[in-house]
């Protein structure tokens, strides 16, 4: 019997040893996994625990607000557009030719009170929008750049107009749908 325990007793080691390796390979594993996470999410925990205790805090916290400037952006009611209707069509002078100027333009507005004090307004905003077209030449109604700043004093011009007469602009965007120069 003495032999017989001997022969048994190596075979008890070598599947212990074996156990102990893919229990030893296993810890290791989730050490390392551990490892990798704890420097992936130090910046991030570190900067939420004791902003500015890393140089790279200040980037995080940017994010952190870009992210909240998205959240209020999505949130602007839909946007209403009301055209000025008829066309607008002013005469401008070009080496001593008469030409013309025929606009199609919408403002565009988040409420319906906006809207409604452009409509009341209509008669103040076609006269000092066809006062503001008429001083053009034909290269700056021509260029993109002449166009985008006829646009951009036009809006200006509605947002005054009603700044004047309701207290706020309400006026977001002002857009030409028809331009046509004759």
């Amino acid at each position: 019997m003495a032999a017989n325990e001997s022969e048994v007793a190596p075979a008890a080691p070598a599947s212990s040893s074996k156990g102990g390796l893919v229990q030893t390979l296993l810890i290791a594993v989730g050490l390392f996994v551990l490892m990798i996470l704890s420097q992936l999410l130090f910046e991030t925990m570190a900067c939420k625990v004791i902003p500015g205790a890393l140089p790279n805090c200040a980037q995080v916290t940017v994010a952190e607000e870009d992210v909240e400037e998205v959240e209020e952006e999505e949130e602007l009611a839909p946007p209403i557009y009301l055209p000025l209707e008829p066309p607008l069509v002013a005469t401008f002078e070009d080496r001593s030719a008469v030409r013309f100027l025929q606009l199609t333009l919408e403002v565009m507005a988040r409420d319906q009170d906006s809207i409604e004090a452009v409509q009341m307004h209509m008669p103040v905003i076609r006269n000092n929008l066809l006062m503001l077209m008429g001083g053009r030449t034909l290269t700056d109604l021509t260029s993109r750049e002449g166009k985008e700043a006829l646009r951009a004093e036009a809006l200006e011009e509605v947002q005054r107009i009603l700044e004047a007469n309701t207290g706020e602009s309400g006026v977001e965007e002002l857009y030409f749908t028809s331009f046509v120069v004759q």
